[in-house]
């Protein structure tokens, strides 16, 4: 009863899943970037630039990494798709000739 039968609940957990993977990502490169730059400049004397520089590198990393995921879910929607497609093509309309 929980799934369905056309598996919508899945696909809602796939997507739901890769969403809060993206915002995972963008999240943990930058505290990484921050905490990277923070101990550096304490090791260094230099104190706000480095922070600042992987700061700002643990964004562009973050939204690197989301790009990424996302371009995965898409290419599994249009695998999706496509097998969908080819289903259908197979069995649809017109094919009530015999085969033999």
């Amino acid at each position: 009863m929980f799934f369905s039968q056309d598996d919508r609940m899945v696909k809602i957990v796939q997507v739901g899943g890769t969403a809060s993977t993206m915002g995972l990502h963008i999240v943990s490169a930058t505290i990484v970037g921050l905490a990277l730059g923070y101990f550096l400049d304490d090791y260094f004397g230099t104190k706000p630039w480095l922070l600042m520089i992987f700061f700002f590198l643990g964004v562009v990393a973050g939204f690197k990494m989301m790009i990424e995921d996302f371009r995965k879910l898409q290419r599994r929607q249009e695998e999706q798709q496509r097998g969908s497609l080819k289903q259908d093509g197979e069995n649809g309309a017109g094919d009530n000739q015999s085969k033999g």
